[in-house]
């Protein structure tokens, strides 16, 4: 039978492989070409990358602290660890398929993910 802490691990590292995915696609595509150009004010060039990672940062430490915590923490903890890496997964996902209307991927892993956390609460509440 699959644990909690391996449903929790697999979520965090589905959570940091979309947050390096993301953040090496933003660079690329998104980030260097405005950079290159001249569509930015100078004052704009500064703090346009820093909040453009942002939800990358978010989701790697997400992922990063739920897989920590699943190993290191006891099981009450990393639920509540868990819940928040869901709440924040949650609303990249939300955000993604709303913003995109669903044209774009990265919403179907941090669902997946979400649903792992979720499977991984529920089985620990019925285990208790």
């Amino acid at each position: 039978m699959i644990s909690q802490s391996v449903l929790f691990i697999a979520a965090g590292a589905i959570g940091m492989g979309v947050a390096v995915l993301h953040g090496v696609l933003m660079q690329r595509l998104m980030i260097a070409p405005l950079l290159a150009g001249n569509d930015l004010p100078a004052r704009g060039r500064g703090i346009f990358p820093i909040l453009m990672h942002y939800s990358t940062a978010v989701w790697l430490l997400a992922g990063a602290a739920l897989v920590w915590a699943s190993a290191a923490l006891p099981a009450e903890a990393t639920v509540v660890m868990a819940c928040t890496a869901a709440v924040l997964y949650s609303l990249g996902a939300i955000g993604n398929f709303v913003g995109t209307r669903g044209r774009h991927f990265g919403w179907i892993p941090l669902t997946g993910s979400v649903a792992l956390i979720v499977w991984g609460v529920a089985l620990g509440s019925a285990g208790a």
